[in-house]
């Protein structure tokens, strides 16, 4: 590709495309080339704390996957609702990414994630207290949705 054939998309007030941004490399403060990028504390707190939220999103359909013998059991599913059980975690997180994604674009991907892990925890103990399948559908999409906060909504 060349420089011609690209669209630069402009930031705002600097002159520099946002390739720019991606392909400029870390320099120390005498000019001399990072070979790597250190990452700060902050930085592998940050990942440290998306890393579980992403395992608690993964234990969340790796349970339901697991229950789901027992849940057609005790709430006499048939073929359809066994389907939904299944699928409800992740239709949560199709919604509430469309939702939730642009929210965290506007206030921030750290009071949405607080948000997000709020929510997950009421509808989590919701969750535990359905007696019946109706009971159960409202609470475990949402409690699964909460991971929209956090991905990022392209525009």
């Amino acid at each position: 590709m060349t420089p011609e054939s690209t669209s630069p998309i402009l930031s705002e007030g600097s002159g520099r495309s946002v390739q720019d941004y991606i392909d400029e490399a870390p320099v120390w403060a005498d000019a001399t080339p990072v070979r790597h990028a250190p990452i700060t504390n902050m930085q592998w707190f940050i990942w440290w704390l998306a890393a579980a939220g992403k395992f608690f999103e993964g234990m969340v359909v790796f349970t339901t996957g697991v229950a789901l013998p027992l849940m057609a059991k005790e709430f006499a599913l048939g073929a359809t609702e066994k389907g939904v059980v299944a699928a409800a975690s992740l239709f949560g997180i199709l919604i509430r990414a469309t939702t939730l994604g642009g929210l965290a674009d506007r206030y921030g991907r750290k009071q949405m994630f607080i948000v997000e892990m709020m929510l997950f925890g009421i509808f989590t103990v919701l969750l535990t207290l359905s007696s019946s399948y109706p009971s159960w559908w409202q609470p475990s999409s949402a409690s699964a949705s909460r991971s929209g906060a956090i991905i990022p909504r392209p525009t």
